[in-house]
Order: structure tokens, then C-alpha cells, then sequence
């Protein structure tokens, strides 16, 4: 696999670029070495897990190098520390590869910068299953997509023929590796075709514009929110770039207009997804329409959904492959994408469309981006709606205003939000979780609690949805320490008539676990003029203690 990856390359040919220095198809094939006699022996139903931060071109040794010593690899779905801690813990994992601060082996900037004693690796035949990605669940939960060799690298390869990816080509990515879009994008199909990729991930405008500039790449590989930061850039930036790709959300047709009318390139809006591979492409000029990839066949069935016939699609279900996506196919045989299936919502006996409403948010002058999220009513409405949108600077009742010249009273959603930048993934996905708690529920769509439940001066209780546990290390409830500072111990001295202002605390002790639900007792000692001794416990144990200092006066 790994000679098929790199046959294009010519001795000396640069594979990655960037601000951490230009490196050789010699450098690859050492260092993918280097890495892959670093490893244990491969094991049966366990692969080595990759978490990679800053650097494109340590990831691809990283990948290639394990594939090379006959392992499958784990991306895991996200960043975020209590993800990768979860998959740390999985007995699946066989080993660590990285570069990020943690301090665990094997840290592949490291390992590349010792001299190694080791002989350099003879690549094995790769597993059938090289790769394990995962998606986003409707709450906190993910699912897991293997990947086979003939998946990926077939998807890969016809992605860069179609798409007239050369040797000469210089590719910088704006999204991560660790998803499908970026290591098909801004990995495998540069390394099929011969040509170079971008060492960095830049993600706002002065850093994109910067590598721009230095870099001179002729592809972009985006998603749809980064358009907000091309707007920011000058048009003479661009020069270099001959194509821009944009995948994993709708592309605004009025964002690629804009940047067709600035820039004179047409963006290629893809579409696809980890679980069915790439389906369909356009390039975003006036009354373009999706047409399907090369090999790929699409169709509709009765109830209006989207069936995929990919050889890159999933093979445990079959195919065709029902997706959830609603559909329709027009006379001259283009895709016309309705939405998700379960974006269709029904409130007050109509149905809704959940993306059309997104897409009327989106109209309004001066907004750049929108979701809206169906919680289930308990008013016998069906759903009642919650809408975020950015920047902050367009007035919610604007916004209110214009979906009322659409929409009766009844669809229009119960609460708007606005933030200066929703939260979505850096690979433009918006998880259902991380949109409701800018509403502050949970990620099962239960209100959350900013309040705890006082019974007396001595006793209260922690409320099962308390606002300080959300995103705090999930499956493992803990109250952060500095919750309890600010809303136990300061609360329950202002409750004792303690009005004087909090200094300081010392001695502190955080002994034990403060679970949602449990009914605490609070002590308070005097430990002198202007300090006071406390401590929580819980029914089961002493869970912190610590000691106040306070100002001298009145707060």
C-alpha cells in the first residue's frame, strides 16, 4: 500500500510545505520508517490510536508508518481532551501516536528529532481495515466507519483524476486530517496524485492570507464557515489557487457568489458523507446543479430518500445504501438535496422544514450563520424550535421580524440566540449537544440548572441537570472545584449574613466526588477575625474543605 501511495513522486519531489519547513518523498519514506520499527507487533481487533494538533506532515508519517507495520488506525472524532481520554481507556487501543504537549509515547516530533538505532522498517502488507473514523451521534454519542484500503485509496484516486489533481499542485488544507474530508482531501488524494500538501491547518483570516502568500498552493480545501474569514482576505491573495473546495455543510448560495464575483473561481461544492463517501459535486456558478461522482449512483426511493450505489459506501449495509438524506432527481438527471429526513419537524399540525428555515435566517442581511434545533414540546405542539445564529450584532428581533413574513406564529422558533461564532467542529459539523447548550440544556434536550437547591443555611441539594457539570468530563459527573467555591462556599457565607468580600482561600482539599443529585452539608467555622474554616460533605464522604480569608470592611 505504501508504494502504491507515494509511486508518483520523482526523487527529491516536495510532499509538504509550510512554516515548519519543506520536506522530500526521501523524508517520508524515512520517517514512516523511523515510526512504524517504534511500534509493537500488530494485534488482532486493535489499532493504534492518532491525535494530531499542529503538524499535517507528522500525521501522514504517523499514518503511514502504522499501516506500514501492519496496524489499522483510530481518528478519534474530535480534539476535545475527554474524547481522546475515553478512547485512551479502550481496550482496543494498542498504542499512542501524536504531537501534542500530554507528555505519552510516542510523540512523533520527538521520535523524529532523536537518532534512531533502529533499522528502518520494510513496509507488511496493510490490514484489510486500515482506518476507524467516527461521526457525530444526536447527543454525546459517536459512531464508528471502518474504512478498507480499497474505500479510501479508491475514493482518493477518483477524486484526483475528476478533479485534474496533478503533481504540480500544492494543496493547503483548512480542516483536520482526523475526518473523512481532510484526510481524503488534504491527504490521500495529494499523495495519489504526486503532489504537495500543506504542513499547517490554518484557520482564521491572517494566518490563511499569511500562507497565501508564502506557500503559493493552487487548492484550498475548506468548509462552508470559513468563508466568513475569505471575506477578510484580499482577492489578490488568492492568485495562486485555481480551485477551492468546500464540504460538510450547504454552501450559502450568496457566499459563493461573492467569492466568484471577487476572486473569479467558482467554488466546488462536494457532497457526501464518511458513511457513504462522496456522492455528488458542482462548481457553485448561477444554476449549477449536483451531478453524481464517477462510479457513484444515486436514486430515490418511495418514502423520498437518497439511496447511494458506492463502491466507497459502507459495504455492512448493502447496496444501495438508504441514507437519511430526503431527495429528488430532476429531468436532466441532477440531485436536488432536500435535508436531512430528520430535519423535518411537525408543529402545530404543519410540517417544517428545519434547513429551509436555517436557510431564511441566513438571508438576512449582515448574518453569516445559523442552526436550528426541534426539542420536543410538552404543550401538544409537537416541537417548539431554538434558533442561534451569528454574529451578535443582527438584532434578534430583526431576525424575528423576517421569519414572521414566512412562517405563521406557531413555527416561528420560541427562543433566538445570537453568538459572535456558533461551535461548530473544525470540520464545520455542528453537533446537536453543542447546540443546545448555548441554550443551555443538555445533550439529551433536559433544561439545565444554574441554581442549587437551598433547604437551609446547613443543607442543600444538587440538581441532576446543574448547569457546572455540562461538558465536564461526560460519563463521569464531577463539580468543578471552582463551582463549589463560588457557589457553595460564597454562597452559604452570604446566607450565614457574612457580608464582607472574599479575599482569598487557602488549605484547600478536594477529597471527593460531588455527584448530580446528591444532598450536601455545609460547615462553616469561625477561624478568626477574618477567616473561616468550611467544609462539604456528601452522604458518602468529606468531599472538599478548605479555609475563607476575607477583606478587612464591608464588600
Amino acid at each position: 500500500m505504501i508504494d502504491e501511495l507515494l509511486a508518483r513522486y520523482e526523487d527529491g519531489a516536495t510532499v509538504a510545505f509550510g512554516a515548519a519547513g519543506t520536506r522530500t518523498i526521501e523524508d517520508l519514506r524515512r520517517d514512516l520508517g523511523i515510526i512504524a520499527a517504534a511500534l509493537p507487533e500488530p494485534e488482532d481487533e486493535r489499532s493504534i490510536l492518532l491525535v494530531f494538533e499542529r503538524d499535517r506532515y507528522l500525521f501522514v508519517s504517523a499514518l503511514l508508518g502504522a499501516i506500514a507495520r501492519g496496524h489499522s488506525v483510530l481518528l478519534p472524532p474530535n480534539a476535545r481532551r475527554e474524547s481522546i481520554g475515553d478512547l485512551l481507556c479502550d481496550a482496543r487501543v494498542l498504542g499512542l501516536l501524536h504531537d501534542t504537549g500530554a507528555g505519552l509515547d510516542l510523540n512523533v516530533d520527538q521520535l523524529l528529532e532523536e537518532p534512531s538505532s533502529r533499522p528502518l522498517f520494510t513496509p507488511r502488507e496493510a490490514p484489510e481495515t486500515i482506518a476507524t473514523l467516527f461521526t457525530s451521534g444526536t447527543t454525546s454519542a459517536f459512531t464508528e466507519w471502518p474504512k478498507t484500503k480499497a474505500q479510501l485509496l479508491g475514493e482518493a484516486k477518483m477524486l484526483g483524476e475528476h478533479f485534474g489533481i496533478t503533481a504540480s499542485d500544492r494543496v493547503l488544507g483548512l480542516v483536520s486530517p482526523l475526518h473523512i474530508y481532510g484526510l481524503l482531501y488534504t491527504v490521500l488524494m495529494p499523495l495519489l496524485q504526486g503532489a504537495a500538501f500543506s504542513r499547517e491547518t490554518p484557520l482564521y483570516a491572517e494566518s490563511i492570507a499569511l500562507r497565501l502568500r508564502v506557500d503559493r498552493p493552487s487548492v484550498m480545501i475548506a468548509v462552508p464557515a470559513q468563508l466568513r474569514a475569505f471575506s477578510a482576505i484580499e482577492a489578490r491573495d488568492f492568485e495562486s489557487v485555481r480551485r477551492v473546495f468546500s464540504s460538510t455543510a450547504p454552501l450559502r448560495e450568496e457566499a459563493a457568489a461573492q467569492f466568484l464575483e471577487r476572486t473569479g473561481l467558482p467554488i466546488t461544492e462536494v457532497f457526501g458523507s464518511t458513511e457513504t463517501g462522496g456522492i455528488a459535486s458542482r462548481e457553485r456558478t448561477a444554476g449549477s446543479k449536483l451531478r453524481a461522482l464517477p462510479g457513484v449512483g444515486v436514486s430515490i426511493d418511495e418514502a423520498g430518500y437518497l439511496l447511494v450505489d458506492s463502491p466507497f459506501a459502507d459495504e455492512r449495509f448493502g447496496r444501495p445504501y438508504r441514507t437519511g438524506d430526503l431527495a429528488e432527481i430532476d429531468d436532466e438527471g441532477a440531485l436536488i438535496h432536500r435535508g436531512r429526513a430528520d430535519g423535518i419537524v411537525k408543529i402545530g399540525g404543519r410540517r417544517l422544514a428545519l434547513p429551509e428555515l436555517e436557510e431564511r435566517v441566513r438571508s438576512v442581511q449582515g448574518i453569516e450563520d445559523a442552526a436550528v434545533v426541534a426539542l420536543k414540546s410538552r404543550d401538544g405542539r409537537g416541537h417548539h424550535l431554538l434558533l442561534a445564529y451569528s454574529p451578535e450584532r443582527v438584532k434578534v428581533e430583526r431576525v424575528r421580524q423576517h421569519l414572521m413574513g414566512y412562517y405563521e406564529p406557531s413555527c416561528i422558533p420560541r427562543r433566538i440566540v445570537s453568538v459572535d461564532r456558533l461551535p461548530r467542529e473544525d470540520n464545520g459539523k455542528l453537533t446537536r449537544a453543542a447546540l443546545l447548550s448555548l441554550f443551555d440544556y443538555t445533550a439529551e434536550g433536559r433544561p439545565l440548572r444554574r441554581e442549587l437547591e437551598w433547604q437551609s443555611d446547613i443543607k442543600l441539594r444538587v440538581p441532576e441537570t446543574y448547569l457546572y457539570y455540562d461538558g465536564h468530563f461526560p460519563g463521569y459527573p464531577i463539580l468543578p472545584g471552582a463551582a463549589q467555591l463560588l457557589e457553595i462556599v460564597a454562597e452559604g457565607m452570604l446566607r450565614r449574613g457574612e457580608t464582607r468580600t472574599i479575599q482569598r482561600f487557602s488549605r484547600l482539599k478536594f477529597l471527593g466526588r460531588i455527584l448530580p443529585g446528591d444532598e450536601l452539608e455545609f460547615e462553616l467555622r469561625v477561624a478568626g477575625d477574618e477567616a473561616y474554616d468550611f467544609f462539604i460533605r456528601t452522604p458518602r464522604e468529606l468531599a472538599s474543605s478548605g479555609r475563607v480569608h476575607l477583606r478587612e470592611g464591608l464588600s
